[in-house]
């Protein structure tokens, strides 16, 4: 299909999931220079909040989610609970990160951030491997491509030239 919205969404879950090693590079590295890895979390604290919040999970809430919510043969409205949930548990992730930067406990920032990452990660793998089919499964050819069209509206109204900027910020 030529205008499909899962290969975005999944396109950008391969990017998110680029943090993983990102992350695992930081491990410890605020012994040798606390300078460097509050500039490197801050960068991913914009990443997710920008990128994985505001642009991808902005898509999902907005559009994906009630499309599939809406559609009459769709019944398991827990899981799109559970996804926005998980939504919810980022954003507080995100302060929580943020919060012990700010006090220099750095071995709690850490944790936090690797704890968050995993919870991404298996977020992902829900949406990839349930919610995206699900999806494929209900919608038709021209529901698809009109969720394509509004994702890309996001991605306007917030700025492409902002969105390939945290692209290449990993």
């Amino acid at each position: 299909m030529e205008h499909d919205p899962i290969k975005i969404m999944l396109d950008e879950h391969e990017l998110i999931a680029q943090a993983e090693e990102v992350i695992e590079n930081l491990n410890n590295s605020w012994h040798n220079n606390s300078e460097k890895y509050e500039n490197a979390v801050a960068s991913l604290i914009a990443f997710f909040r920008e990128y994985a919040d505001g642009h991808h999970h902005r898509k999902e809430e907005e559009v994906l989610f009630p499309a599939i919510s809406n559609h009459p043969d769709f019944n398991l409205q827990d899981i799109i609970d559970e996804l926005e949930q998980h939504h919810e548990d980022f954003r507080e992730y995100t302060k929580e990160i943020e919060h012990a930067l700010e006090e220099k406990e750095y071995e709690k920032s850490y944790t936090v951030l690797t704890n968050y990452l995993q919870d991404l990660l298996d977020h992902i793998a829900i949406e990839n491997d349930e919610l995206f089919v699900l999806a494929e499964t209900l919608l038709d050819e021209d529901e698809l491509k009109t969720i394509y069209f509004k994702f890309m509206d996001i991605d306007m109204e917030l700025g492409d030239e902002r969105k390939t900027k945290l692209e290449q910020s990993l």
